[in-house]
C-alpha cells in the first residue's frame, strides 16, 4: 500500500475515523463541501458517495499513490459500497412511482441506476482503464475488494490499483443511520514499489469466505466450518502451503479487528480466532480501536446491525498510518455466511528488505 486517503464527518485521520467505525455524525449535514474538495464546478450533481470516494482517492495520490506510473489500460478500480446509493435508489424509485414514470428523472442523476456506476467518474479522473469492479456485500465489501484486488494483483490482471470505499447513511424510511465517508487506497505488487522507490505504508493479506449458515445446524458442520476457517487463517497468519513463512512479529504481537455481528456465522469466525491467534479466549466482538481523547460519541453501538463497510476500511487505514506498529487482523463478517480476513503489516525495514511477497501480498 503506498497511497492512504481518508474522508469522514469526524475527521480526515484514519485514527479518528477508525475509533468512529465508520458512522455518520448525527447533525453533521453540512460537513462536506464539494466545491472546497473537489472543485468549483463539476461536481454538484454527483452522488454523495461519489464525492467522497473521490476526495479520499486525490488523498491518497497526495499521500504518495501513483497509479499513473504505468500505463492507462494497467490501471485497476475497485469501489466497495453497501449502502452508497440507497437514498438515490429510494428517491428514483418515489418519482417513477408517483409522479409518472421514469421521464421525470433526473437528467443528472439517472445514470446512477446501477451501483456498479458509482465509481465511473473516480475511473474516468484517473483513467483507470484496466477494469472497474463494483463490490456490494454488506459489511465485507471493502474487504472482499481488497481480496479481489490482491488476486488481480498477482495475476498479473493490472499493475497498480485504486480501491475506495464509500458510503452515504440509509434514507429515514429505512431506519436511518448508517455510515458516512470514503476510504482509498493505492496498491501495486511489494516488488514493483520497491522497484520505483515508492514509500510504502505496508503489506496486505487478505481472504475472502462463504461459510453457509446451515452448515452450521449441527456438529458435523461445524467441525468442517472450524477447519475451513482455520486453514485460512494459516494462510494469513503463517504463509501458503509452499511458500514463505510470514509470521507475527513476537516483539509487536498482532492486534485484533472484529466486526463479526450476532449471528452463528459471527460465533463460528470468533471461535476460529481465539484458537489460531493467542489469547485469553474468544475475542469480543466489535470495534477494539480506542476512542482519541476527545472525540464525539459514535452513532451506532458495537454490536448494531450495519451493511457498511468503512469499519473494516478504516481499520485498515488506521493500521498501515501507524509505522512501526504491530501487524493487525481485520475480521468481518455477516449472518449471512461472508467473511473476509485482512491481515495488515505495517512498514518495517527489517520487513521491506527482507520478505518476499505472496501470492495475496500487495504493498
Amino acid at each position: 500500500m503506498t497511497g492512504v486517503g481518508v474522508v469522514s464527518p469526524w475527521g480526515d485521520t484514519a485514527e479518528v475515523a477508525a475509533a468512529a467505525g465508520g458512522a455518520a455524525m448525527p447533525g453533521a449535514e453540512r460537513w462536506f463541501d464539494h466545491r472546497e474538495r473537489l472543485g468549483p464546478r463539476g461536481y454538484k450533481y454527483l452522488p454523495a458517495a461519489a464525492q467522497y470516494a473521490l476526495a479520499a482517492a486525490r488523498a491518497a495520490l497526495a499521500d504518495g499513490g501513483r497509479p499513473d506510473a504505468v500505463p492507462a489500460d494497467r490501471r485497476g478500480l475497485l469501489l466497495a459500497t453497501g449502502a452508497g446509493l440507497a437514498s438515490l435508489f429510494d428517491a428514483m424509485d418515489a418519482t417513477v412511482a408517483e409522479d409518472g414514470g421514469a421521464a421525470h428523472l433526473s437528467p443528472a442523476t439517472a445514470p446512477y441506476f446501477a451501483v456498479n456506476v458509482l465509481g465511473n467518474r473516480l475511473a474516468a479522473e484517473l483513467e483507470l482503464k484496466g477494469f472497474a469492479l463494483t463490490v456490494a456485500t454488506a459489511r465485507t465489501a471493502a474487504a472482499d475488494a481488497l481480496s479481489t484486488g490482491a488476486l488481480a494483483l498477482a495475476a498479473g490482471r493490472c499493475d497498480t490499483l485504486v480501491l475506495a470505499a464509500a458510503e452515504e447513511p440509509l434514507p429515514a424510511a429505512r431506519g436511518g443511520g448508517g455510515e458516512q465517508g470514503a476510504a482509498a487506497f493505492t496498491l501495486e505488487p511489494l516488488a514493483a514499489a520497491r522497484a520505483r522507490g515508492a514509500r510504502v505504508h505496508g503489506t496486505l493479506r487478505a481472504r475472502s469466505l462463504f461459510v453457509p449458515p446451515g452448515a452450521l445446524r449441527d456438529s458435523a458442520g461445524r467441525e468442517r466450518a472450524a477447519a475451513y476457517l482455520t486453514a485460512a487463517l494459516a494462510d494469513l497468519l503463517l504463509g501458503p502451503a509452499g511458500g514463505p513463512p510470514v509470521p507475527v512479529s513476537p516483539d509487536l504481537g498482532l492486534v485484533l479487528d472484529l466486526d463479526l455481528g450476532e449471528s452463528a456465522v459471527g460465533e463460528a469466525v470468533a471461535l476460529a480466532v481465539a484458537g489460531a491467534v493467542p489469547g485469553d479466549g474468544p475475542p469480543a466482538t466489535g470495534p477494539r480501536l480506542p476512542v482519541p481523547s476527545g472525540a464525539p460519541e459514535i452513532a451506532h453501538s458495537p454490536g448494531a446491525h450495519r451493511v457498511g463497510c468503512l469499519g473494516p476500511a478504516f481499520a485498515v487505514a488506521h493500521a498501515v498510518t501507524s509505522p512501526d506498529g504491530p501487524d493487525r487482523l481485520v475480521v468481518c463478517a455477516t449472518g449471512a455466511g461472508h467473511v473476509a480476513l485482512v491481515r495488515v503489516s505495517p512498514a518495517r525495514p527489517s520487513r521491506l528488505t527482507t520478505q518476499e511477497p505472496s501470492h495475496a501480498e500487495v504493498a
